[in-house]
């Protein structure tokens, strides 16, 4: 009776064993990134437009209203965030009818540009009738080693000239470092990424976006995101606004890529 007692705890014991390394294997596939989906990260900054829904192939992608003027889907811009969506999807953002799933007014639409396994960030620029979905690839490259962080522009101000961004690094009025990192990048396009140090020489580091023809400054300075102590080793530096209007141009955010 014992040894029969003892043969049916091992085999319990077995089977146990069998579930529960089922189960971990079901768990570890929760983390595996979904097969066949392009990675988007929304940015729309399109000035006068009101919160939207963000549909692709009429399907809606994000939980709440995103800002159409100032807004980023998914919200967390601080980390390497993006949402799954179909390759080469038709993108909708419309205006919703209160208590009903229908669409009200669509403001934009547009065919976007993806491939599977891709990473992208899709920026929504200027505005009415002239407002143009602009999209790019994140591809930063490797990791950057400690101490530095890789690091990009994209000018989506609308209808602006050329700009240049510079690194400040400063402590005092008499002890300046300025680098320039970008030059002359026209609307509508994105710089490469380069390697650029994370911390400052002196102690007050932040950038400077100026009009490349004229050295004026366009909007504040702004400070950059730390890189390798938040494990932020790339980001894109994102202007917004539109030229000569009262949609102030100059840098509107900062979004990490890895």
């Amino acid at each position: 009776m014992k040894k029969y007692l003892i043969n049916i705890i091992s085999s319990a014991l077995v089977i146990y064993g069998f579930s529960a390394c089922q189960k971990s294997e079901l768990r570890a596939t929760e983390y595996d990134l979904p097969t066949g989906k392009a990675f988007v990260r929304f940015v729309l900054l399109s000035p006068g437009t009101p919160s939207v829904m963000i549909k692709v192939n009429d399907k809606k992608i994000n939980g709440n209203f995103t800002s159409g003027a100032a807004g980023i889907f998914p919200t967390n811009s601080t980390i390497a965030e993006y949402a799954a969506v179909e390759p080469n999807g038709a993108l909708k953002l419309s205006l919703a009818n209160t208590g009903t799933t229908n669409d009200s007014v669509v403001l934009f639409t547009g065919n976007m540009v993806t491939a599977s396994g891709t990473y992208y960030t899709n920026i929504l620029a200027d505005t009415g009738s002239t407002r143009s979905l602009l999209s790019f690839t994140d591809n930063p490259g490797s990791f950057s080693d400690s101490a530095f962080t890789r690091l990009r522009l994209i000018n989506a101000t609308g209808k602006s000239p050329g700009l240049t961004l510079i690194r400040i690094d400063s402590s005092t009025a008499s002890l300046v470092t300025r680098d320039t990192l970008f030059r002359n990048v026209s609307f509508g396009n994105a710089t490469e990424f380069i390697t650029i140090p994370t911390n400052p020489v002196n102690a007050f580091l932040r950038y400077r976006l100026v009009r490349t023809a004229t050295g004026e400054i366009v909007g504040t300075p702004f400070t950059p995101l730390i890189g390798n102590s938040s494990n932020r080793r790339a980001t894109t530096v994102i202007t917004g606004g539109i030229w000569g209007t009262t949609f102030t141009p100059g840098i509107s955010l900062q979004i990490v890529n890895q």
